[in-house]
């Protein structure tokens, strides 16, 4: 009996160690990691993180967590992330990675970014997902006044600090449905509003979102000029030239879009959630959002897609 006793004790504690083991492994397969530049157009500069000076940001420079890049008049840059995902920087934007972890094998990703002032354009991927995993991977973009919890589709967000006006546009990705296409948009004061593919919301300071409008509703020369570089509104914005800025933390980000309760599954395929298509507001945020589905592996994955071509590695075309 007390030989069998110890055998039990034994493969307990074996069992408890592989636990750990595992656990361990998977925490340490998420890795902090980099967005590289692949094109740069006009005066494109980077600010490292904790440094008080501007550097050239030129192709083969790459942005690491706390690391803010910046794109003046006329100029532009494109980043590709290591998931694939690749994000345009429009002219007269500061945009800053806040969080950017990744893991190669499973295709897992933790990425926040925050739009000081300007406007970007993200395609971002849908993670494949291959291994069973308790944590979802997350991508999310903030501004001052709130978060979009973005899953694998085209998203424009425009930040105006003079008006205190974030713009969220929604686009599907090639191939995929237009109702597919979700982006969560949460405010700093709890409040969700999901946004389907071919819409954009607008809300200003403190304010509620407003309800979804098609961006067909849009002149022309707007809808045409949404996916380019172009953007006139925030040029000459003093917070293009101030060293020091306001930065969120990624889990304040993170605590901001799990806190509340917009409904399940927000932004996610959930016929239940309201979104675009019900012009419906929540009250809190959204637990989900901005996280791909696991059981939807994309086993065509393929590299990093240029966001405005042509891309790759060469002379710069930063001026400065």
């Amino acid at each position: 009996m007390k030989t069998l006793t110890s055998r039990a004790v034994v493969i307990g504690l074996v069992g408890v160690l592989m636990a750990l083991a595992l656990s361990a492994s998977a925490e340490a397969q998420m890795r902090a990691s980099s967005a590289e530049i692949v094109r740069a157009a006009g005066r494109v500069d980077i600010l490292p993180k904790g440094q008080g000076t501007w550097v050239p940001g030129t192709i083969g420079a790459r942005l690491v967590e706390g690391d803010q890049i910046r794109a003046l008049a006329g100029g532009s840059a494109d980043l590709n992330l290591p998931d694939g995902s690749t994000i345009l920087v429009a002219e007269n934007t500061r945009f800053a990675v806040t969080k950017l972890d990744y893991d190669a094998a499973t295709r897992e990703r933790n990425a926040g970014f925050h739009v000081v002032a300007g406007k970007v354009r993200a395609q971002v991927s849908q993670a494949a997902v291959t291994l069973a995993r308790t944590r979802q991977s997350n991508f999310n973009i903030s501004t001052p006044t709130g978060v979009a919890a973005v899953r694998g589709t085209i998203v424009i967000i425009a930040y105006n600090p003079a008006t205190q006006e974030t713009l969220t546009f929604v686009f599907p990705s090639p191939g995929q449905s237009s109702s597919a296409a979700r982006v969560t948009f949460v405010t700093r004061g709890g409040q969700a509003v999901t946004v389907t593919g071919g819409n954009f919301v607008r809300q200003v300071g403190n304010q509620p979102p407003g309800a979804p409008t098609p961006v067909g509703n849009l002149p022309a020369a707007v809808q045409t000029a949404l996916s380019t570089a172009q953007n006139q509104s925030t040029q000459g914005s003093n917070e293009l030239i101030t060293i020091t800025v306001s930065l969120p933390s990624a889990q304040d980000t993170e605590d901001l879009v799990n806190s509340g309760g917009a409904g399940a599954g927000a932004g996610e395929d959930n016929p239940n959630a309201r979104g675009a298509n019900a012009g419906g507001v929540g009250v809190g945020a959204c637990p989900g959002c901005g996280q791909d589905v696991s059981n939807n592996p994309n086993p065509n994955a393929r590299g990093p897609i240029c966001a405005t071509p042509p891309c790759g590695r060469g002379p710069s075309g930063s001026s400065r």
